[in-house]
């Protein structure tokens, strides 16, 4: 009889496990799918926005955006700690408490975004946008009336997109990664007409890329509000503060982390417009998109890793977390291969997309290159830490990071020659820490919790493990 539970509890175990990997299997062809057709959309928007204006007026719009994503960071890394929690009650089955999740969420979102909005429409008269993001007054009139429009916009934005963190918490990945498709080819249709009509220009050109993903974010919110998740709908009700220390116990770590995202990924461009100039901002982002297409591919393979890792660690399956890494990193290499069949076939196919040559260099290749594979492996392991709430270290090493991080770029770009590459040496400087210290941790979090007798280990929070 003890034979048969025993038999009877592995094949559960078995089923378990391949349930899992078989979602993410979906996931992850569906991801590919969706996310492909995205990236194609992409691809097709780069060189009909520079047909349709200029490179300079461009790389204004791409400077613009990519201070705007900054806003994205200031939730106080709510959306992280809903995503964990969210995840963990659905694992569970308790939609009362997942629905409650949800509210309070949205509630403190709203709260924290408006309160952003009215701190920034008392400042945005003193701050001077054209030197900010070094672009002559003469280039575009009226850009700070322009830029306090987009700002509105990217708020209303990031409170609707929490509905896709709520798709990742139940493992819905397929359908948060069909969000973006749908509104970059609602954006390549509506330049399209414009470059047609004649009334492409930097107004129209960055309302299209403000409006359209904020509309499709909506209307996604209203559909599945109404449906599949009506017992997860917000509601005012449903608004327990108690729980606001749970979002927020890891949120605000997650948050300090996003702050380092921002110093270390997300200043690129603007870095570019003050150290170089603004037209040098659209060659940098039509080299990085194209050595980048393997990060993106990575990604999408690695976004539904978080919950299922989350659910591994819960269930105990620790088997299953270490073979997924391993063949995380296997794959890298075969990235790290597709990338530099890339840099041989660089300048065919740079000019098959643009229409014109990019000069990249090898040097600034050769960085892209290594940055690439060396976000995918950081990133396998940070899925991992994330999904189970275990951020001191990479807290540690992110702050690291982003303290060197400018002064770096700032240097190498002023007092060397290394171009555009002194943009991304300084990145894989930056995220040498992280690199070395995050794998070390998994595989010390994972030996112990494999050798540790004691099964309070997985929710005691004086553990060795939750210490790490």
């Amino acid at each position: 009889m003890l034979h048969k539970l025993k038999l009877s509890q592995r094949l559960g175990d078995k089923f378990a496990t391949n349930s899992r990997t078989g979602v993410i299997l979906i996931n992850t062809l569906c991801s590919l799918l969706l996310k492909g057709s995205s990236i194609l959309v992409n691809f097709m928007l780069v060189p009909l926005c520079i047909k349709a204006i200029n490179e300079r007026e461009y790389g204004m719009i791409l400077t613009i955006t990519s201070v705007m994503t900054w806003i994205a960071f200031m939730d106080i890394g709510i959306g992280n700690g809903l995503r964990n929690k969210l995840s963990a009650a659905l694992a569970e089955k308790n939609y009362t408490l997942g629905r409650q999740y949800v509210s309070t969420a949205y509630y403190y979102i709203t709260l924290i975004f408006g309160a952003l909005l009215l701190i920034y429409t008392c400042i945005h008269p003193f701050i001077n946008w054209y030197s900010l993001l070094n672009i002559p007054e003469s280039a575009v009139k009226g850009l700070p009336a322009c830029i306090f429009l987009v700002i509105v916009v990217f708020i209303i934005r990031f409170i609707f997109q929490l509905i896709s963190v709520i798709l990742l918490a139940d493992q819905k990945n397929y359908i948060s990664d069909a969000i973006m498709p749908i509104a970059n080819l609602l954006c390549l249709l509506s330049v399209y007409a414009l470059y047609e009509m004649r009334l492409a220009s930097f107004y129209t050109l960055i309302a299209a890329n403000s409006i359209f993903p904020i509309a499709v974010l909506a209307a996604m919110s209203a559909l599945l509000f109404r449906g599949k998740y009506r017992n997860l709908r917000p509601a005012l009700g449903f608004v327990n503060h108690a729980l606001r220390k749970d979002l927020l116990n890891t949120g605000t770590q997650f948050f300090l982390i996003q702050i380092c995202v921002i110093i270390i990924f997300s200043t690129s461009e603007f870095l570019v417009a003050n150290l170089f100039s603004v037209a040098d901002v659209t060659r940098f982002n039509i080299v990085s998109k194209y050595f980048g297409i393997v990060f993106i591919l990575a990604n999408m393979i690695m976004n539904p890793l978080w919950s299922a890792f989350s659910i591994a660690w819960h269930q105990k399956d620790l088997g299953w977390i270490r073979t997924t890494i391993r063949r995380m990193n296997l794959l890298n290499l075969g990235f790290l291969g597709i990338n530099i069949l890339l840099f041989f076939l660089y300048n065919p196919l740079i000019e098959l997309w643009i229409g014109k040559p990019v000069q990249a260099g090898f040097y600034f290749a050769a960085a892209l290159i290594i940055y690439n594979a060396q976000m995918i492996f950081n990133n396998v392991y940070a899925m991992l830490l994330n999904s189970i709430g275990k951020l001191k270290l990479q807290l540690i090493t992110g702050i690291a990071g982003a303290i060197i991080n400018i002064p770096l770029t700032i240097v190498l770009a002023r007092y060397t020659s290394l171009g555009l590459s002194s943009i991304c040496l300084a990145n894989i400087i930056s995220l040498l820490p992280s690199t070395v210290v995050l794998s070390l941790q998994c595989h010390n979090i994972l030996r112990k919790a494999e050798e540790a007798e004691d099964t309070e280990i997985w929710n005691n929070e004086h553990s060795p493990v939750s210490n790490l």
